[in-house]
């Protein structure tokens, strides 16, 4: 109570004051997890301070002091960030120097610099997150920081519900215009301004797969990316998603190098898969098409020797599609190089040497390739193995200590323990990773896969058939490759989003936010050229070049424009004019002409009594004047007739 009678006391612009320091709080809120604390600090304390200064009455800092204090920021911003460009650096200083700004404001004109301020610190936001969650809180501060310029601009009362309904009134009065300008303003190529984008990359696959890897990848739920085809998807047994190629081993870890691979021809048969992939954002710029690859854009992408797909970009910052084709069915026609045989088949000397005695002996007795694969598939199924999240520690001969002793593990324990027996038996072999399966999203009709679908492979160079994609798990654990992971582990362990999926209402609600954030950032954050031009196309804008985009946007601002002009005449239009009225206005002019002008205090009845009395030959002819109108005005059903007679009785007034 006493804070309400204290604001009440306030001058005028003390009483807009709170608006203004609530919009820019409001503002600065979404960048507290990414700018330094300290320029938040001296934010808040110069708000704070402002409003006391207010609230006590006291005189503002002196000019000296807000410049030193200004000074001193933008050297705590130098050192910092090294720069006063940037993102980082230019909204910390944005929100520092409104925070000063407020230190000074005495006018009408100081506060709504400040509002515009508060508005560059609010989409600088997007700068940082395009996520959907966000929009509604975007959308409720700009209304705010509106109603505030209303409001402080305001040359009459006006409550706050009047000025938040006409703040509604006009944002939604905007909306169209702001929709015709999203849709057919040229897109410019690159990033906005310049400026690269800073979206949280998730973390994810590596370069490296060392034992435990893979199976603490797959305790986050976090999306990896968003796959949507054209026409029937593939199989579960064949969604496979192919990432990094790991050639060298060390006896524990597998490694990514740099590989003497030249690009290798593949023969595909069977069916063929075309889909878009979205990926989200990462450390890196590896892209997870579906096992195998066969058509991609050359200019966004490229392939290396041992069919690993990267984007031509260095690193994927926002959510970012790719057209894809792919065929799981393949061979290799380029026959593989001795170099690159004695490259696969290597392994460290004395580590792992039981494993290695034993893949020998049983390719002795398989006689074949082939059938020393299934051997060790055979090996895996039928023997106490166990396919866990949580494997136990491996000791520096992880393969040995795997097979021998723990028998406990993940995919990467049981791809490696192969690949490791292929190497020994002289068959070349590597490691892949990446993604296999994914949830169907049926709102979205498009699958989702997630970190927790990260998996690891093997692939063996077979004469006449290249290379072979071999996945142990499929011997250890068939219900991972089929069902997925939730299958495949013991209810006793912990399975990221395992809980919702078992709720059939919370599994929806998911799938359904999920899809609408799809939505979100398919067709509003990567709207651009390709989106656009599809737009035109419908519209039969067949070649859309800078001057018809031109056109396109003036003929539509001339549309809007027209729409609400048409409407705000229609809304303003003046009343029609009283026909007593009028005629009653003709009276006063003939009367003033007469020498009796009417005086402006004066209502009808008095100022005719008069003109009577000043003009006593018009005095019969007056007071049926004053009849009528009486009659016309306040009488229960006044008469055409009696309009008429006024008008007529005016007319013949005469000097």
């Amino acid at each position: 109570m006493a804070l309400t009678i204290r604001l009440q006391q306030l001058t005028p612009l003390g009483q807009r004051l709170p608006w203004v320091i609530a919009g820019l709080t409001l503002s600065v809120l979404p960048h507290v997890d990414h700018i330094a604390i300290w320029t938040l600090l001296i934010a808040g304390v110069a708000t704070a301070a402002r409003m006391v200064i207010e609230v006590k009455r006291w005189p503002l800092p002196p000019r000296w002091a807000r410049t030193a204090l200004a000074f001193a920021s933008l050297i705590g911003v130098l050192v910092s960030f090294r720069t006063i460009n940037g993102i980082d650096a230019g909204t910390s200083l944005l929100i520092i120097m409104a925070g000063m700004k407020l230190l000074e404001t005495q006018s009408v004109r100081d506060l709504t610099v400040v509002v515009f301020l508060a508005y560059f610190a609010l989409f600088a936001a997007f700068l940082y997150n395009q996520n959907m969650l966000l929009l509604p809180y975007m959308i409720f501060t700009a209304w705010l920081l509106t109603a505030t310029l209303m409001r402080i601009h305001q040359t009459e009362a006006m409550s706050v519900r009047e000025a938040a309904g006409a703040t509604a009134k006009m944002c939604l009065q905007a909306l169209p215009l702001a929709v015709l300008m999203f849709l057919f303003f040229p897109r410019l190529p690159g990033q906005f301004w310049a400026v690269p984008p800073r979206e949280k990359a998730l973390t994810g696959l590596s370069e490296e797969m060392t034992p435990g890897d893979v199976s603490e990848l797959s305790l986050s739920s976090a999306t990896a990316f968003r796959v949507k085809f054209q026409g029937d998807p593939p199989p579960a047994r064949e969604r496979y998603w192919r990432g990094p190629v790991l050639h060298h081993f060390d006896g524990r870890t597998w490694r990514r190098v740099a590989t003497p691979y030249s690009p290798q021809e593949i023969v595909s048969s069977g069916a063929t898969y075309r889909y878009r992939i979205t990926l989200e954002p990462q450390e890196r710029n590896w892209i997870f098409p579906l096992d195998m690859a066969t058509d991609w854009s050359r200019e966004r992408a490229f392939r290396t020797g041992d069919f690993q797909l990267y984007a031509r970009q260095p690193q994927i910052t926002v959510p970012t599609s790719f057209d894809l084709e792919s065929n799981p069915t393949y061979i290799t026609a380029t026959p593989l190089r001795s170099d690159l045989r004695h490259f696969d088949t290597m392994l460290p000397s004395n580590r792992n040497v039981r494993t290695v005695q034993l893949a020998k002996q049983m390719r002795e007795r398989a006689g074949s390739d082939e059938a020393f694969i299934q051997s060790v598939l055979t090996k895996f199924g039928s023997e106490e193995f166990y396919y866990t999240l949580q494997p136990p520690a491996l000791d520096m001969n992880a393969v040995d200590d795997f097979l021998f002793n723990t028998r406990r593990g993940f995919c990467e324990h049981f791809a490696s323990a192969f690949t490791v027996m292929a190497r020994a038996a002289g068959i070349p072999a590597r490691i892949v990773t990446g993604y296999q399966g994914g949830e169907f999203n049926p709102m979205g009709g498009y699958f989702q896969v997630r970190q927790s679908d990260a998996h690891a492979w093997s692939e063996v160079w077979l004469e006449g058939r290249g290379w072979q994609r071999i996945d142990p798990t499929a011997a250890i654990a068939p219900e991972r490759i089929e069902r997925g992971l939730d299958a495949a582990i013991a209810e006793s362990e912990e399975v990221p989003g395992r809980t919702l999926r078992q709720s059939a209402l919370l599994s929806k609600m998911r799938m359904a936010w999920d899809a609408a954030n799809t939505f979100w950032n398919d067709q509003v954050v990567q709207f651009g050229t390709s989106q656009q031009a599809w737009l035109l196309e419908k519209l039969n804008i067949k070649d859309p070049r800078w001057e018809y985009l031109g056109v396109a946007m003036i003929l539509a601002l001339l549309g809007f424009f027209g729409v609400l002009s048409a409407y705000l005449a229609w809304k303003f239009k003046p009343r029609a004019r009283d026909p007593v009225a009028h005629v009653y206005e003709q009276l006063c002019r003939k009367l003033a002409k007469l020498g009796v002008p009417r005086l402006p205090h004066e209502g009808p009845n008095d100022y005719v009594t008069r003109a009577a009395r000043a003009r006593p030959e018009l005095a019969v002819q007056l007071a049926e004047v004053r009849s009528v109108y009486v009659g016309l005005r306040y009488g229960p059903t006044p008469l055409p007739t009696q309009l008429s007679r006024l008008k007529f009785l005016v007319n013949q007034l005469q000097a």
